[in-house]
């Protein structure tokens, strides 16, 4: 599916709401349909946790402020946005069903057949649909057909990702959105995006698993097929190591973001492990103190987080069914990603070859915003404008019950009609 935009010669906006800041960018495609930046802007997240909001009026400053900033740089008033989501409400469930065709050429009525038969299988009480993937058909066991009409066969097979959410959580964001006097034109599951970005055709294709380790989320996506298969999102994140750092050295909480993101490193035999960094206690403008530690003394107060995080990124792995078809590829992004010695790390843990993200260059993007720490926003802009293949189903009123799940397959089926 080819997306709106790539048509489109007006400007549109991405906005990446996540808990340890926002992040926007409004950008327009050229004549060449690159991308091109003209307005950007991020902002310290308050007013939520772990992906799920706690103070709607902090949460609405935060995100005007972040607008202000790029729709100054951009001159442009913007009125809707599309919207980065992830939450640890979210998850993928891939659904597969087979139906006998007596070996007969397939048609469409076959196709629709299988869809109906997929419609009936799905129970997503109080969940709401984010995207609706297409992954593969089977003909009589044999994977990875991508178009099976005129093929003959004795059972059709066809497995579909489908990407969803709390819907109480959800309908807060949206809410969020609409007082701070923008409408929400589209929403994609932030994971979703990210692996579309960070990963190669083949990385798809054969199998990987993408690891995002935010401030206070860390979502594990699998890619098999070409498509995302599994997703889920852990509760944990950088902003823990923040908080052990803060606690154990008696320092602000924003003084041990700064020694973590400029001090911080994993790999202890390092020259320069046992020289001395110097900061303000916690109050140290009132009591005139500070405190010395050494980089070895912050490295055993980080490495234990970082290992408990990725403890938890291994377990959902071997939980997700895929540990084996991913085997050695793993792709990390995120603000912790740039951790000193972290692929090592998780290397020797997960006993797998892993990688850091490449980010892919667009045009005027400000400097600041093109390390990992901003992989999410950036995948956003880019996902926005490519082709891919999820069905755009109506997501500002869908009820999971039996005819509206009905008529989304119908789109469903006509979306594939369309494509092949």
């Amino acid at each position: 599916m080819v997306n709106y935009f790539l048509s489109q010669n007006s400007p549109f906006t991405v906005l990446d709401i996540g808990s340890g800041k926002i992040c926007c960018l409004i950008a327009k495609l050229d004549k060449q349909n690159k991308i091109n930046i003209l307005g950007a802007g991020f902002q310290e997240s308050k007013g939520i946790v772990s992906g799920s909001i706690t103070d709607m009026k902090k949460l609405e400053s935060s995100i005007r402020d972040c607008l202000a900033s790029a729709e100054k740089m951009a001159s442009i008033r913007v009125k809707d946005i599309i919207l980065g989501f992830s939450s640890v409400s979210s998850s993928s469930e891939v659904f597969s069903i087979e139906i006998d065709l007596k070996g007969s050429i397939i048609s469409k009525a076959d196709l629709e057949k299988s869809y109906e038969y997929l419609s009936n299988k799905l129970n997503l009480e109080n969940r709401t649909i984010l995207h609706v993937i297409p992954v593969q058909f089977s003909i009589d066991g044999n994977k990875g057909i991508k178009d099976p009409l005129g093929m003959y066969g004795n059972k059709l097979g066809l497995e579909v990702s489908i990407i969803s959410t709390d819907t109480n959580i959800l309908r807060n964001f949206k809410s969020l959105i609409k007082k701070c006097d923008l409408e929400v034109r589209d929403i994609i599951f932030s994971a979703y995006s990210l692996g579309h970005s960070v990963l190669t055709e083949e990385e798809k294709d054969l199998g990987t698993a993408v690891v995002d380790i935010g401030a206070e989320l860390t979502s594990v996506s699998i890619f098999l097929y070409g498509e995302l298969v599994f997703t889920n999102t852990i509760p944990i994140g950088g902003n823990l190591v923040t908080k052990d750092i803060s606690k154990i050295f008696s320092l602000a909480l924003s003084d041990s973001e700064r020694i973590k993101i400029i001090n911080g490193q994993l790999i202890e035999e390092l020259e320069n492990s046992l020289s001395i960094i110097e900061v303000s206690t916690l109050g140290g403008e009132n009591f005139n103190d500070s405190t010395e530690i050494t980089r070895r003394e912050l490295i055993s107060v980080i490495k234990p987080r970082i290992i408990e995080i990725i403890d938890s990124i291994n377990d959902k792995i071997k939980n997700s069914g895929y540990d084996h078809i991913i085997a050695n590829r793993l792709v990390i992004t995120g603000g912790v990603s740039q951790t000193d010695g972290l692929i090592e790390l998780i290397q020797n843990i997960s006993n797998k070859k892993a990688r850091l993200a490449r980010a892919k260059i667009i045009n005027n993007i400000p400097e600041n915003m093109r390390n990992p720490s901003f992989s999410v926003i950036n995948s956003l802009l880019h996902f926005t404008v490519s082709e891919n293949n999820d069905i755009k189903i109506n997501k500002k009123s869908i009820n999971l019950n039996s005819q509206s799940l009905y008529n989304n397959f119908l789109k469903f089926k006509n979306w594939f009609y369309e494509n092949f």
